[in-house]
């Protein structure tokens, strides 16, 4: 049974019931994140211990609201984009593998244009060693309990009440509100950027029916911006995020996704078994 059998099958909720939730949600989000920050000097790729450790605690906290708020609603893990290992890990491979391969062929392309360079700061062995451990923590601290929480939980739940481009909408602005209550919008580029991410998220999460591609998606992004920022000096950084990072992979995963889910209807509105 797919994703769309499964939507059609929940009961309806109401809006306002919906949006309690999601505030709920948010609050719990942020009460985890500011906790765990609060008692660990954790900066982004700057300490690998640290970074674990931060991201086990807030996972943890996350996994152990969302027990909570799927009892209160009677929400699967299935609703919420979550099936089997294989099945889950086949979504994260397809995710990360369609932000990776353009964004490797954007950075080229930038930098054979002229538009962008790169230069390591850091020995080759020490990138190899780093590497994993950092993506490991940006799962465990953002991709894993972010995407569960809002392109999961939020948007799972969404799709009660509303039909899919609004449940969308509605997911992007439980982003931002937690990003902003965490202090993640600090700048001009923030405030378009994290929108901008929220909206690529639910899109492949919306089409595949499956949180973990967004998963994919987040820890490649998020792993590749912080490694550059760790390990390279660069130049025409702005452009090589537009280009490489932001445009390339999101028409990727738009053309892709969309092709192998022709069927899917933004407008469907859930109904009642």
């Amino acid at each position: 049974m797919d994703h769309r059998s499964i939507t059609a099958m929940v009961p309806l909720m109401s809006p306002t019931v919906v949006l309690l939730r999601l505030v709920l949600l948010v609050a719990g989000m942020l009460l985890v994140w500011r906790t765990t920050l609060s008692v660990l000097p954790y900066e982004a790729g700057r300490n690998a211990s640290v970074h674990m450790t931060a991201g086990v605690l807030i996972s943890a906290g996350v996994l152990g609201l969302l027990v909570v708020l799927k009892r209160l609603d009677g929400l699967s893990w299935r609703e919420m984009g979550s099936g089997g290992a294989h099945r889950n890990l086949r979504a994260f491979a397809l995710g990360a593998g369609l932000w990776l391969l353009p964004a490797a062929a954007g950075t080229a392309l930038c930098i054979a244009l002229g538009w962008s360079t790169l230069d390591l700061r850091s020995p080759g062995a020490h990138v190899a060693w780093t590497l994993p451990a950092l993506a490991l923590g940006v799962f465990l601290v953002e991709a894993l309990p972010e995407e569960l929480a809002v392109r999961g939980y939020a948007q799972g739940l969404a799709v009660r009440a509303l039909p899919p481009w609004a449940s969308l909408l509605l997911q992007v602005v439980v982003f931002t509100a937690f990003a902003w209550g965490v202090g993640a919008l600090g700048s001009v580029q923030q405030w378009l950027f994290i929108p901008a991410l929220a909206l690529i998220l639910g899109y492949a999460r919306a089409l595949t029916g499956s949180t973990w591609t967004g998963i994919g998606v987040h820890t490649a992004w998020m792993t590749s911006q912080q490694w550059l920022a760790a390990n390279a000096e660069a130049q025409g950084m702005q452009t090589l995020q537009f280009v490489a990072f932001a445009l390339l992979p999101s028409a990727t995963l738009g053309a892709v996704l969309g092709m192998r889910h022709p069927e899917f209807d933004w407008r469907r509105a859930m109904r009642r078994p």
